[in-house]
């Protein structure tokens, strides 16, 4: 039996709602997919679940014809499809990866479009809930938890060479941080030498000791400091 215009309207207006909830999260975290790309993947997909379940009745076969329909196909296909476009909300900066959560929040919300299509609002809402939890919360939760700090450092020092690099990073491990990476560029003409390095701090309280001991350094003339929340920034 066909579903009538108001469950209709209700199954893409749910959908609409909650993946907009999801995306509104994800836009607040300034990600490339945000509030627009989670509903409209959201509605997409309860669209799509409703002509999954639906089209059957509204092609005016003869009652007396055996109809087998495979329901369960087009869904499946959603699944598989939302991953190119999850993949392509992951990029890749040097060693850090930005995007594996919203690619992950983008398959969800498929999945909640895909509730709201089948007629499934419990299971939407529970899914939704369980998503930004994980995504508000535990965010929380996870960045209490740890200690360790990552930095970026960018110096500009008088002379080149490995010495002035291998200089630099001594001082660093000495005050226990760990080298993830490092770019190195000498400029020949002027007697400079600039490095960028990723390092690992394992307390925050050591932040303004590492930028002391650099400043300290007879031969650096420039530190910039950019702390990043995490190598897998989400």
């Amino acid at each position: 039996m066909p579903i009538s215009h108001v469950e209709l309207a209700a199954r893409l207006a749910m959908s609409i709602l909650l993946g907009g909830l999801i995306g509104l999260e994800r836009e607040f975290r300034e990600q490339a997919a945000g509030l627009r790309t989670h509903l409209l993947v959201s509605l997409a997909s309860s669209a799509i679940m409703i002509v999954s379940t639906q089209f059957v009745f509204f092609q005016h076969y003869q009652a007396s014809s055996l109809i087998h329909a495979d329901v369960g196909r087009i869904a499946a296909n959603i699944v598989v499809g939302i991953g190119f476009l999850g993949g392509g909300a992951i990029l890749h900066d040097g060693i850090r990866t930005k995007g594996l959560t919203t690619a992950a929040s983008l398959w969800l919300v498929a999945a909640v479009g895909m509730s709201c299509g089948a007629g499934m609002y419990a299971l939407a809402l529970l899914t939704s809930g369980g998503s930004l939890f994980a995504l508000v919360i535990l965010r929380r939760i996870e960045e209490r938890l740890k200690k360790d700090i990552y930095l970026r450092i960018v110096v500009e020092a008088d002379g080149g060479g490995s010495p002035g690099r291998s200089r630099i990073e001594r001082a660093l491990i000495s005050l226990g941080a760990r080298v993830v990476d490092t770019e190195y560029v000498l400029d020949r003409g002027g007697e400079r030498s600039s490095f960028t390095l990723m390092i690992r701090l394992p307390r925050r309280d050591l932040e303004d000791v590492a930028i002391r001991a650099l400043e300290q350094m007879a031969e650096v003339r420039r530190v910039s400091v950019t702390r990043v929340t995490d190598l897998g920034v989400h």
